[in-house]
């Protein structure tokens, strides 16, 4: 059987957030006797180290903002992917945002190489740019429902679009005993409940949201303690710093930053939470990731999240942008150990049913095999 050569690009060569950590699951896994993956990144960074490490051929091509175009630009960014297709016989395009996937649809037209658009957030950036994007795919996978949605006014081919959820290693993120260790580190006394939330610092992600419920969950539960992780725009991490210490909540927030040992953290955690106050919510890796670790789940009613937690069985849904609600979830669950650890037993099995790693590649392998070898 042939091998057949394929192009990732990537909208970050750092691990920026979820997108880059299921292209890296799926770089780790796909099938090398039947594909080559090349990956293209716009920056150096850990996603560009550890695809390298996995003896992947990477190359750095910097592709300008689509709300800045510059037409000398565009031309240089399309001729330098045009020439890694042809050089490289590239067989299949798979990319993972609007930017990148413009560019290549440009670069690829004269050879006619196919292109999968990977859609990870549930609203459009401008509608105009999605359908282009649509109508010139030769499929477009959506991480869930409410992804897909997105093109549900166009008058398209909707044969194009699937649903592939995200995938998460099950062996790594896991039930596990608590690190004590860690929560040592974290400054966790042994009767505190801890909170957690993950993800990018940036403005609707919902940080600022689980502070004001953190104050009014501190006036009748004040052993709840909070770990915020993640790294972001600094500007907003120093605005939630501050908005923690004007609340009088400074000694139960911890902000660790970015850190490799999330599994860890997870299993640190008596209640995960995602407070995104936007829809762009595509599927939270971060969701799938603690239920996996057997963890309950507070997340907004908001993309794609409704998709994952199961309200009131594998975790609670509440509105976004409501602290109230989110501090009533929060001591409802703080109060009820036996509720917590059957959210998390519930949230577990649907991980395993929905949301493995070893599920999602193959269903992607084989949206591959159906484009490149059609007889089959």
């Amino acid at each position: 059987m042939k091998q057949h050569n394929l192009l990732f690009t990537s909208l970050s060569g750092e691990m920026l957030g979820g997108g880059q950590r299921s292209l890296l699951l799926l770089l780790e896994r796909i099938d090398r006797t039947k594909f080559r993956p090349f990956l293209v990144c716009p920056t150096e960074g850990g996603l560009v180290e550890k695809a390298e490490k996995l003896g992947i051929e990477t190359k750095i091509i910097r592709m300008r903002s689509l709300k800045t175009p510059n037409i000398f630009s565009t031309a240089a960014t399309v001729f330098k992917l045009r020439r890694l297709i042809q050089k490289e016989n590239i067989d299949l395009v798979h990319s993972d945002s609007p930017r990148q996937a413009l560019y290549a649809i440009l670069a690829a037209r004269k050879t006619n190489t196919p292109l999968i658009w990977h859609v990870r957030v549930s609203t459009a950036e401008k509608k105009s740019l999605d359908r282009f994007l649509y109508s010139r795919s030769r499929k477009v996978i959506a991480v869930s429902r409410a992804a897909g949605l997105r093109f549900q006014d166009y008058d398209l081919a909707p044969e194009k679009l699937v649903v592939i959820p995200n995938g998460v290693d099950l062996n790594q993120f896991k039930p596990t005993h608590p690190d004590s260790k860690l929560r040592e580190e974290l400054d966790i006394e042994e009767d505190s409940i801890l909170v957690g939330t993950l993800g990018q610092l940036i403005p609707g992600k919902g940080q600022d949201v689980l502070l004001k419920a953190a104050k009014k969950v501190a006036e009748q539960a004040p052993e709840v303690k909070y770990v915020i992780v993640g790294n972001g725009n600094t500007s907003y991490r120093n605005t939630l710093e501050a908005l923690s210490a004007g609340l009088g909540i400074k000694d139960k927030v911890m902000f660790t930053g970015y850190r490799e040992d999330i599994p860890q953290i997870m299993s640190c955690l008596d209640i995960a939470v995602l407070a995104s106050t936007t829809h762009l919510e595509g599927l939270s890796r971060v969701i799938i990731e603690v239920m996996a670790c057997g963890k309950p789940v507070i997340a907004t009613d908001s993309g794609g999240n409704p998709e994952a937690v199961e309200d009131g069985r594998t975790g609670i849904l509440t509105p976004p942008g409501n602290p109230d609600k989110l501090a009533r979830a929060i001591l409802e669950l703080a109060a009820d150990a036996n509720r917590r650890e059957r959210m998390g037993e519930a949230g577990r099995k649907r991980a395993e049913e929905l949301f493995s790693i070893e599920m999602n590649v193959a269903r992607i392998e084989k949206i591959y095999e159906e484009i490149l070898c059609p007889s089959m």
